[in-house]
């Protein structure tokens, strides 16, 4: 859907940019030399183009496929909307969810129900395993300690999205090499994980560096930012932006 209307956008543009408002038709004519083309309008006879003419040619025909495409797009936009308005996403969940505890101990659903999944998730991914010393603790609303302010501000904005969430687990990377980074999350609705990095004094030119570094070893391994890995960042002279945060979440985590 996104990329419809990405589309959409995009022809719009080119059609407000163009400010096209020729309405004759384009003629065609394939000789063996190539192609001639024709003008011709309601109140005017059919006319030759010439060569330095062709422009006028490419704007009508190119404002002809714009139209059509925008028609088309808004046709298919349009199914698409109507098809998810109909579309019921948790009917298959629901025939599960509705069997007695009887028939579910008998049953092997085809999609694993999301409190069995969110278990089986956070047993993939364990926190509190970096044992790297901690110069300050901080309580979050669900009970673990976090190392710094903006960790507990992160930690408990999760909390209250319902975002499934672990503090430090342990990441393996390809190289053998082993990161922990401040948070794993999980998109229960496309059941997919991303890693969140909060990087905290990126005003520190040596901190900065080695951030840099594990971005890199990240991008490497297949961690990219906005696909699999959330970034955040604050210094002294700029605090966390915690309405970005909110933004982050909403698109990447619900």
């Amino acid at each position: 859907m996104r990329n419809i209307e990405n589309m959409m956008i995009k022809v719009d543009r080119r059609m407000r940019q163009s400010k096209f408002s020729d309405k004759r038709k384009v003629r065609v004519c394939v000789k063996k030399t190539g192609y001639q083309y024709y003008l011709e309008g309601d109140d005017s006879p059919r006319t030759y183009v010439k060569k330095e003419n062709l422009a006028t040619v490419q704007a009508i025909v190119q404002h002809e496929y714009d139209e059509q495409v925008m028609k088309e797009l808004r046709n298919t936009k349009y199914r698409i909307d109507r098809f998810l308005r109909q579309y019921n996403m948790d009917a298959v969940e629901n025939i599960y969810d509705k069997l007695c505890d009887a028939r579910k101990a008998l049953v092997t659903p085809i999609i694993e129900p999301d409190e069995a999944f969110i278990q089986s998730w956070k047993q993939r991914h364990i926190g509190g395993q970096n044992d790297y010393p901690a110069t300050g603790t901080y309580l979050t609303e669900q009970g673990e300690t976090v190392r710094s302010k903006s960790e507990k501000i992160l930690a408990d904005l999760f909390l209250k999205y319902g975002i499934p969430y672990t503090y430090e687990p342990q990441l393996r990377i390809k190289n053998g090499t082993y990161f922990y980074p401040d948070f794993a999350l999980l998109n229960v609705r496309r059941r997919k994980t991303f890693y969140w990095e909060h990087f905290g004094l990126i005003s520190d030119g040596n901190y900065a560096s080695k951030a840099l570094q594990k971005l890199q070893t990240y991008e490497a391994d297949g961690l990219v930012a906005g696909e699999n890995l959330i970034l955040s960042m604050e210094c002294e002279s700029m605090p966390l932006d915690v309405g970005l945060v909110v933004e982050k979440v909403e698109k990447y985590l619900l």
